[in-house]
């Protein structure tokens, strides 16, 4: 009897002990969540230079009095070039859609651009820089921004007539609109490189002045001026 009692008091102890042996170890630990990553956001303002190309396209109809008899000739004179500048803007994103807002300016090699009038003598034009404030719409694939944009545009004109000595237009601006579409995309959370087409259109322009040869009348034309141009571009977004 006595020896079923101490048998039975030695495994109570074993189990009480077993507990107690269980409950001082350390507890499983639970699997670490992996840290959250934000979806990158076009939000925030931006500067930027951008280079590329550009042509011209003026267009002159020209119109001459000779004799009291009306002559009127047309033309267009094409100039490739250069464009290189800088830029800054804005960008607001809710979702995928980016609204904006982006200005720029730029100087223009395009060189001058020569048309022989009715009469012989030459109409020079050249554009030494241009300009534009535009909104900008755009959907966000990430880290890839497609968008459409549009608005003012500006203009340096400087219109002669060599052969005269007359300078018609002298060394003015002017103003139109711009419309076109791009592409960027953000390598860093900071740094963005893209490419964008912009058609651009100025108001028309005309001009009188006396004939060259033996002051026989009067010489008119009017001048528009629109340009294509591609620009390769690259920003940091603060």
């Amino acid at each position: 009897m006595f020896r079923r009692v101490a048998l039975l008091s030695v495994a109570v102890s074993i189990v009480s002990l077993s507990g107690a042996a269980a409950a001082d170890l350390p507890a499983r630990a639970e699997p670490v969540a992996p840290a959250y990553v934000p979806a990158f956001s076009w939000t925030g303002f931006y500067l930027g230079g951008e280079l590329g190309w550009l042509r011209t396209d003026p267009e002159y109809t020209t119109g001459a009095l000779v004799f009291g008899g009306p002559f009127v000739v047309s033309s267009t004179s094409s100039k490739d070039g250069m464009s290189y500048g800088i830029l800054a803007g804005y960008n607001y994103q809710m979702g995928n859609l980016v609204l904006g807002v982006e200005g720029d300016f730029e100087g223009w090699t395009v060189g001058k651009v020569r048309y022989t009038s009715l009469t012989g003598d030459f109409l020079t034009a050249h554009s030494k820089w241009g300009g534009s404030v535009r909104g900008r719409l755009g959907y966000a694939a990430d880290r890839t921004l497609f968008y459409v944009t549009g608005g003012a545009a500006f203009v340096s004109d400087e219109t002669s007539v060599p052969t005269t000595g007359i300078s018609i237009g002298g060394d003015g601006t002017r103003a139109g609109w711009t419309a076109g579409a791009g592409v960027d995309y953000a390598f860093t959370n900071n740094w963005f490189a893209g490419l964008e087409y912009r058609y651009s259109r100025f108001e028309s322009k005309s001009f009188i002045y006396p004939m060259p040869i033996l002051n026989l009348g009067l010489v008119g034309f009017t001048q528009e001026l629109n340009n294509n141009q591609v620009n390769a571009r690259i920003g940091f977004k603060f």
